[in-house]
């Protein structure tokens, strides 16, 4: 890897040491940000790369992302200490990226996922229903999150309630971080897949408006085998599902927990001004990192290029960090702030370019859905044991929340 003379300082173990704040950076992460949009980092050793690029800038993030040209998925996957994707859509370039996703793509159109307002609404009513029977202290994590953006994802391709539990189980082996990972998550993948392939099968004798169907239907069409086509529907499925609950536990953990100017809580002031909360899940989604290593995954240079300064050559590893990006003031003004009505709020959550989370229109209304209900049934909705309490997932998978989070609201 080059070096130049801005990057033959320290060079960083990648990945950094968990935050003292669950959800806020690591120091190593604002250091870094300091000192330049692009920084040298050191991998995790056993590997053909030592070293890599780590993004900062909001500006040179951006262009990773949408320069997929000279910034390559495919090439770049399983590198440690990101999990190995392929042959998921996330791992594909170029025109077979391109191809496999137009297969869903139309599905999740802001204006196609505004028509499920009503369902998701009602999923989320059923869900709260269940949780206040059962009474406090209750986990917002496997009693309202969870079950409900599985609900969400698993209506919208037609998969039985009865086999949510399997694409848990499924999900868990995939991300696990597991020293027997290598065995489990294969497995687990093709066990998926076979799931999708068959109902695949099943719905093509009689299509009906489910995605599963959707997707079937488009890949005949396009000339995909089914086993692409139904690699895409899982994959679609158990990366839509937990990522949405994971950023709408954190998300309330952090209005709970931070005060607004006025004293109350952010979810306080949410509660008083409900028309914010559009643009508050914007800015949760901005500020509350959703993996573990505040990181998406890394890619690799086509060819020699500058990149914020640095020189980058052809082969080197490059990792955007979208929530380091949401702190860089060129983008966002006084960007510490946590302001629920900032607008414009262009935070590369979701990615951007070719490779932009395909779901994101639908996790954008889960979460406003959520904290709509929320606000309105539970305004005196708090944490039932202090911060100190709750046990963080920093290895157990790439989605950051605590494995529960108890809550009480009389």
């Amino acid at each position: 890897m080059s070096l130049t003379p801005q990057s033959v300082t320290a060079c960083p173990h990648f990945p950094f040491d968990p935050p003292a704040e669950p959800l806020s950076l690591s120091a190593t992460h604002m250091q870094l940000q300091a000192q330049g949009p692009v920084s040298r980092v050191a991998l995790p050793p056993g590997q053909a790369d030592a070293e890599a690029w780590l993004v900062t800038g909001y500006e040179e993030a951006l262009r990773v992302y949408r320069d997929a040209g000279t910034f390559e998925r495919g090439s770049a996957d399983g590198i440690s200490p990101f999990i190995k994707a392929a042959p998921i859509i996330i791992t594909l370039d170029g025109e077979e990226h391109r191809r496999i996703r137009g297969l869903v793509k139309a599905a999740f159109t802001p204006s196609k996922v505004r028509k499920l307002r009503p369902q998701i609404e009602n999923l989320a009513a059923d869900r709260l229903k269940t949780m206040l029977a059962k009474g406090e202290p209750a986990d917002l994590a496997e009693d309202f999150a969870l079950p409900l953006t599985l609900s969400v994802i698993g209506h919208q391709f037609g998969i039985p309630e009865a086999d949510y539990g399997r694409f848990r189980a499924w999900n868990e082996d995939i991300i696990s971080v597991d020293p027997d990972a290598h065995r489990t998550a294969p497995a687990a993948t093709k066990a998926m897949v076979g799931y999708m392939v068959a109902l695949m099968r099943e719905r093509m004798q009689d299509p009906g408006e489910d995605l599963v169907s959707v997707v079937a239907l488009n890949a005949q069409a396009a000339g995909v085998d089914e086993a692409s086509a139904g690699l895409l529907a899982a994959s679609v499925v158990t990366g839509g599902w937990e990522s949405t609950a994971g950023a709408l536990i954190c998300a309330t953990h952090r209005l709970l927990t931070t005060e607004g100017s006025d004293g109350e809580s952010l979810y306080s002031q949410l509660v008083a001004e409900p028309a914010l909360i559009p643009t508050a899940v914007e800015e949760m989604l901005r500020v509350v990192p959703n993996g573990v290593l505040g990181t998406t995954q890394p890619r690799r240079a086509t060819c020699d290029t500058e990149l914020g300064g640095v020189q980058i050559r052809t082969g080197d590893l490059v990792i955007p960090s979208p929530d380091a990006a949401a702190y860089d003031p060129a983008a966002f003004p006084d960007p510490a702030r946590i302001d629920l009505a900032r607008t414009p709020n262009p935070h590369l959550t979701f990615g951007n370019g070719p490779h932009i989370c395909v779901g994101a229109p639908l996790g954008r209304l889960e979460l406003q859905v959520a904290f709509e209900l929320l606000t309105r049934r539970l305004p005196t909705l708090r944490p039932a044991v202090p911060n100190h309490e709750l046990e963080w997932r920093w290895d157990a998978g790439f989605i950051r929340r605590p494995r529960t989070y108890p809550i009480v609201w009389n």
